[in-house]
């Protein structure tokens, strides 16, 4: 409570100290009461001003969040937060963190859930977590029922059609390193020539799309995914090819452009897919040929929580070249299925274009 004092003029006067702007702040009034009242009213609206200045709403904790993570977090997990925070928290945005409850949250997903698939709320779910727990707030929301995901089933074509469609196009390099060596669009597009030792690709860096920017991040996208691949024939003969630098991108398309002409091939084929389902088809190769999941996932680059063992990505075991041997065998045989055997001798042909 302010007191105020009698002035010698006969007014009496209030001096509030206020520490955020470290003044004293007066106030002058004909009776003590009219000025004590006088200085306890803007104390209280002052006092609600600041708050509401400094309460971290759910808009301001989110981007936080996301500028801490910046140098953490791969470019394209950025970007879809980014996403996320302009499009799909409108409601929980104005919201100081200590205002959401449980209720509302479940009310949010519900809502979520009526637009978006099961796979897209939950990931938008977890961003909305992250940012809590990262301040430190707990609301309880063990008791929130997200959509059950539902399992689809796309039909995808197999290795042996891939290498047929592809082989002598633009992208044959690129789907082969896709579909043979497992690698992601972003790892085929920050490949260097002097990433490749005799017949061992070095993964160390990405190549993302952030909007109109083209970005290459020094890393790859998770731990894991910095791994070494055994380059075939085939794909070392495509590479010897090329004209790049050591130190430049060694694909001269960027991503819509192999992405472009990856779907246009593969819908006359009858397969709506995308260039990221290779990597699928990669994958059920190795199932097919009962490779193990602890070399799957060091091929890949697959990250698994229930997976707790390290492989040292700079070393081949000896069970890993046998594995890799496997896997070439089997893609090798297709690859020259689909030359009539005699892709050795054809390589100076004209390569095909527009595909």
């Amino acid at each position: 409570m302010a007191t105020a004092k009698r002035l010698p003029s006969g007014s009496y006067r209030v001096r509030v100290w206020v520490n955020d702007i470290k003044a004293y702040k007066s106030f002058t009034a004909d009776t003590k009461r009219a000025a004590e009242r006088m200085a306890n009213e803007w104390l209280i609206d002052h006092e609600e001003e600041v708050r509401r200045e400094h309460t971290l709403t759910f808009e301001k904790a989110a981007r936080v969040y996301i500028e801490q993570r910046r140098a953490t977090l791969s470019p394209t997990t950025i970007i879809m937060y980014e996403g996320v925070l302009k499009r799909n928290v409108e409601r929980l945005k104005p919201l100081a963190l200590d205002e959401i409850t449980p209720q509302l949250v479940q009310d949010w997903v519900n809502g979520l859930a009526m637009e978006k698939s099961a796979k897209t709320v939950r990931n938008i779910y977890g961003f909305f977590t992250a940012v809590m727990s990262y301040h430190d707030v707990d609301i309880k929301l063990g008791k929130i029922s997200l959509p059950k995901k539902t399992k689809k089933f796309k039909r995808l074509p197999t290795a042996e059609l891939v290498l047929e469609t592809f082989k002598g196009s633009e992208i044959e390099l690129p789907v082969l390193l896709a579909v043979w060596g497992g690698l992601r669009i972003s790892e085929i597009l920050g490949m260097h020539k002097a990433d490749i030792e005799g017949d061992v690709l070095t993964i160390k860096r990405v190549t993302v799309t952030m909007g109109s920017e083209v970005i290459t991040k020094e890393n790859a996208k998770t731990y894991n995914s910095n791994r070494q691949i055994r380059l075939s024939k085939p794909m070392l003969e495509l590479i010897s090819e090329l004209e790049a630098a050591p130190d430049e991108p060694l694909i001269p398309f960027n991503r819509r452009q192999i992405y472009g002409r990856f779907k246009k091939a593969m819908e006359q084929k009858g397969y709506y897919v995308t260039f990221h389902d290779l990597r699928h088809v990669n994958a059920s190769v190795m199932a097919a040929l009962n490779v193990p999941d602890l070399y799957a996932m060091e091929r890949g680059g697959w990250a698994n929580s229930t997976t707790l063992r390290q492989v040292y990505q700079q070393t081949f075991t000896d069970d890993r070249q046998k594995i890799d041997r496997v896997i070439d065998n089997y893609f090798d045989k297709l690859y020259k299925k689909t030359y009539d055997t005699e892709y050795d001798t054809k390589r100076n042909n004209i390569r095909k274009t527009g595909t």
